[in-house]
Order: structure tokens, then C-alpha cells, then sequence
């Protein structure tokens, strides 16, 4: 599929689309040749036509090749469905350009066409130790799957109650300039160290600098910045790099057996998922020492640069709706238990994540301020989708804010009254709860007569249990994580660490918003569109102390 569409081309492509949704994109015209102007505003028109298209699939073409955008949740979901769909594209364009793995290593992403199954497609003959595809999933699914997601969760919590518990703040308030800056140095040290135990950070302890570095200097790599415009940018990025290859043959060297903990990890590799993955990928041809620090780097840039903006953007919306904080702050009280001399409670981490309020602000908050691009092919064969045909091995690509924003999909309470209308790009937390007593309650638009999808009828067991978190219905609309086989393996630790990491941080703390912003918005950045969950754009002033424990 990658021979088929130039990694250039694709570069251009994405390029293209993220500078085009930009609302201030403008501004940038004056600098720009007339004809890449041209261009620019010829692909940002055709863009915005794909939501209010009547046809589900709108092709955008570029030199030789076309980009498929399709849209529609019925239509997406027909396609997530689909067993023949690759992401090979995506895959190689993030570990080479983001994360610089070296030309020499992305043959073996490039040629890896076996599938994600036990069973190598029958047309494939990448031999078993180079199926990179499937033992990458197969290590992560099994791991978050597994007792391993309940292992990562206790430690998570461990962690971050020991880094907020040994904050210096006192009982009185304190001025602070940025939320979002405090929210990522509070949790990417715990979250780090729960996924890779405490060495890396031990031996590197500016690490979780350099990485919301790499975060935010990302969108150079993205948009294709050589070395000499971006210089501190590539040393960032080499230095991260270094720090996590140095890791590693340190882990080599030092771990055995008797290193391994009751819940499985241990101090070097940190989770069995680490250890798993040093011996699959060093048995993979081609890939060497770099390209195993850019995978891992990759990794976790992958979880937390989506799932901690996550926790920001819910704190920062509870906060601006105390009556929410409210109901937030009861669902987190159930969960918790006090025992012995600890002064801080013990979660019930299954229970809290199964707490409907808390679950549908995590869902809200993702569909509101999550941006993918989910990039996939045909990898053997065509594929008919929406009355075309989708030749193999061109690109498929399903944006999740024109999901997110279909209005055709999504319920916004009452349009015939304004107090109960709840526009698309508005917070509204109870988005995805369902009531017996409000027909029209849910995250799907009912039809005309107002009555129940079939699949979301009530029975009387659910009458029994009020108010309730639903996600049915949602395959093609509700995407932060893509979608089909090829959906990101680690969803479910995501999930938990988002919900985790909004629960410690407002049971420990109490945070106020200095300067609450006008009508409650506050824009996320466009400038990262279609990079994952969008940071805020502007700092948020705020001020805080530790929390008086009852």
C-alpha cells in the first residue's frame, strides 16, 4: 500500500488537511506561493463539503493518487466491519516521521501485508518472527485484556497519589498561570513510571519535560520541517530517543527473573507488556536498537499525549459546571474506601470506571476534543463502500470531528428549546446517559415520531437502574480511537487512566479557575488537527491547595 501512495504524498496530503480546518488558516495565505494558495483553499472547500455531502465518500485527488474521505455513521460502521482493511500508511508515516526510525527498519513495516489474525493471509509471505502487525497487537491486547490492565490501574493510582500527596502546597490557595501545564507534569512522571517502572525516569529525570516537548513540537515533524528550521526540535527528539534506547540495554543488562513482582512487573522494564515487547521486536529483521527506542517512544507519546489532554479537558469542564463537579465527586465518594491508618482512600477501579456521570464525560470529552485522521486500505483486493469501489491499497480516511459533528447522528436535546438544546460543539456530560423517564435522552438523534432505536428499548431490568451509560449505536459516529480491527489496542488502559487521573487529581485537590472564560469556552488548538486529543489553546489560569480530608 505504501508504494502505492508515495509517503510524500501522504505527508502533503495530511498537511494540506490540517492547515485547510484551521478557521485562521488565512492568516498564513500572504506567505505562501499563488499557487499553493490555490491549491490550499481549492482542498480546504472540497474538505468542508464532505459533512454536508449527500454522497458518504468524497475523493480528494492528489497527483496520481486519491484520498477517500468517508463519512456518515451508518456508512463508517459498514466499513469498520470490513476484515480487508490495513493501516499500514499511518503506522509507517508516525514512526518515520515523528519518531524518526531509521530507513534501514521500515521495511519491515512497509512489507509486513500478514494481518492482524493468528493466521497469516494467505497471500502474504512475511515469515512468522517478521509479523510485526500481529505480535504488536496480540502483546497489547493480551496485555490490557488480561489481569495486566488491573495491575497498570493499581500502580497508575499508587503513583499519582504519592506525586499529588507530596506536592508543595499547602492548605491555603495558590496562584497558578496554566492548568494544562500543571495537569502534564503532575501525571506524566506516574504514568510513565506505571507503564516502565521507575528506571527510566530515575536515569533521565527530565524526561517528562523533553517529552511535552516532543509533544508540542510535533507539528514540525508533521508538517515536514527540515532539521535547520526546526533545530532544538530534532534535538529534543534525539535526546528522547537516546534516554530510551539507554533504558533499554540498561533493562538488558540488569533484569532477571527474580526482578518480576506478584503483580508482574518489575523495576527495569516496568509492566510485563515492556518486557514482552523487547523480545518480540529485537527478533524482527531489520530492527535495530534506534527503531526499538523509536517504537517505545511512539508508544508512549501514543497513550499519554492523548489521554492526559483528556484529563485537563474534563477537569476544566467540571470545573465550570459546579453542579457536575457535584455529581462527579458522588460517583468517586462510592468508590472509595478508607482502611487502616492510610490517609488516603483505596479505589474500587472497576466500579469507578463503570460510574455512569464519570463515564459519560470521559465519552463526551473525547468526542468533543479528540481529532484522528484513521487512515486505512484495502490491503488485499478492492473494497465497495457507499456505491464505489475503493481500489487496493488506496487510502481510506475517516476524520473523527466530522463524526463527531454530524447532527444527523448525534441528539442535541431540544432544538425547539433553547435551555435544553445541547449543541454539538458545546460540553454536555450527560450526552450518553440514558433515562427511562426521558424518551429522548441518549447520545443518538431519534427520528422524527421520537421513538427508541430498536436496539435501545428499555426492559425492565433497566427501568430498575435509573440513569445509565450507553455507547450503542456509536461504532460510525463515536471514533477517538478508530475503528474496525485495526482500533487502538490500548482503549480500554486509556480509558482507565483518563477516569483514574480526573478522580485523584479533584479528590486530592481543590482547583479553581482564576478567570472562568466567557460562556464557559475555552477553543482547543486547530493547529493539531487530526493529531489525537487537541491541547487548549492559551494558558488557564487557576489556583489550588491540597484538599482537607474528612
Amino acid at each position: 500500500m505504501a508504494q502505492a501512495f508515495h509517503d510524500y504524498e501522504l505527508k502533503i496530503c495530511l498537511y494540506l488537511i490540517g492547515i485547510g480546518v484551521v478557521a485562521d488558516f488565512q492568516k498564513l495565505l500572504p506567505t505562501l506561493p499563488t499557487a499553493v494558495v490555490r491549491k490550499m483553499n481549492l482542498f480546504a472547500n472540497e474538505l468542508s463539503s464532505i459533512s454536508n455531502s449527500k454522497s458518504r465518500l468524497v475523493a480528494l485527488k492528489l497527483g496520481a493518487n486519491r484520498i477517500n474521505f468517508v463519512s456518515g455513521a451508518d456508512t463508517v460502521a459498514r466499513l469498520w466491519r470490513s476484515k480487508n482493511l490495513d493501516a499500514t500508511a499511518v503506522t509507517s508515516f508516525s514512526l518515520k516521521e515523528f519518531f524518526s526510525t531509521p530507513d534501514t527498519s521500515m521495511k519491515v513495516y512497509l512489507g509486513d501485508d500478514s494481518g492482524i489474525n493468528p493466521q497469516p493471509h494467505p497471500q502474504s509471505n512475511v515469515v512468522e518472527k517478521n509479523r510485526y502487525y500481529y505480535q504488536n497487537r496480540k502483546a497489547i491486547v493480551g496485555f490490557f485484556n488480561g489481569p495486566g490492565l488491573k495491575s497498570m490501574g493499581n500502580r497508575f493510582v499508587d503513583l499519582l497519589t504519592r506525586e499529588i500527596t507530596t506536592l508543595d502546597l499547602r492548605r491555603l490557595w495558590t496562584e497558578q498561570e496554566d492548568l494544562y501545564e500543571f495537569i502534564q507534569k503532575l501525571l506524566i512522571g506516574p504514568a510513565v513510571s506505571a507503564m516502565c517502572g521507575p528506571v527510566l525516569l530515575e536515569q533521565n529525570p527530565d524526561f517528562g519535560n523533553n517529552f511535552w516537548q516532543i509533544d508540542h513540537d510535533i507539528l514540525y515533524f508533521f508538517k515536514g520541517y527540515p532539521k535547520w528550521l526546526a533545530p532544538s526540535a530534532y534535538r529534543n527528539r534525539i535526546k528522547l530517543l537516546n534516554d530510551v534506547k539507554n533504558w533499554h540495554a540498561f533493562a538488558r543488562d540488569h533484569f532477571d527473573e527474580s526482578c518480576i513482582e506478584a503483580d508482574g512487573h518489575d523495576r527495569f522494564y516496568g509492566s510485563p507488556l515492556m518486557r514482552t515487547r523487547q523480545q518480540y521486536l529485537t527478533n524482527v529483521d531489520h530492527l535495530d536498537a534506534d527503531a526499538i527506542a523509536s517504537q517505545d517512544l511512539g508508544l508512549l507519546w501514543a497513550e499519554n499525549a492523548n489521554s492526559i489532554p483528556a484529563i485537563f479537558w474534563m477537569i476544566y469542564e467540571a470545573l465550570q459546571r459546579p453542579q457536575l463537579l457535584s455529581q462527579a465527586l458522588e460517583e468517586i465518594i462510592t468508590s472509595q474506601s478508607w482502611t487502616g491508618l492510610n490517609p488516603n482512600p483505596t479505589i474500587d477501579i472497576e466500579a469507578l470506571c463503570n460510574m455512569p456521570v464519570l463515564q459519560s464525560m470521559y465519552a463526551e470529552t473525547l468526542r468533543l476534543y479528540t481529532s484522528l485522521f484513521a487512515l486505512r486500505s484495502a490491503a488485499h483486493g478492492d473494497l465497495d463502500i457507499a456505491n464505489f469501489t475503493v481500489p487496493q491499497d488506496e487510502l481510506i480516511a475517516v476524520d473523527s470531528r466530522v463524526c463527531a459533528m454530524d447532527s444527523k447522528t448525534w441528539n442535541t436535546g431540544s432544538e425547539k428549546d433553547q435551555k435544553a438544546y445541547q449543541p454539538l460543539d458545546r460540553f454536555w456530560a450527560e450526552r450518553f446517559l440514558v433515562h427511562h423517564d426521558y424518551p429522548n435522552s441518549g447520545a443518538l438523534r431519534y427520528n422524527a415520531s421520537g421513538k427508541k432505536p430498536p436496539h435501545l428499548e428499555f426492559s425492565s431490568s433497566d427501568r430498575d437502574k435509573g440513569l445509565h451509560f450507553t455507547m450503542d449505536g456509536l461504532a460510525g459516529a463515536w471514533i477517538p480511537f478508530g475503528g474496525g480491527n485495526r482500533q487502538c489496542p490500548g482503549r480500554n488502559f486509556a480509558k482507565q487512566e483518563i477516569i483514574i487521573g480526573f478522580t485523584l487529581v479533584l479528590s486530592l485537590l481543590d482547583i479553581e479557575l482564576s478567570a472562568p472564560d466567557e460562556n464557559g469556552i475555552r477553543k482547543p488548538d486547530l493547529r493539531y488537527y487530526g493529531l489525537g486529543t487537541l491541547p487548549p489553546k492559551g494558558k488557564v489560569p487557576f489556583r489550588v491547595r491540597k484538599r482537607a480530608q474528612e
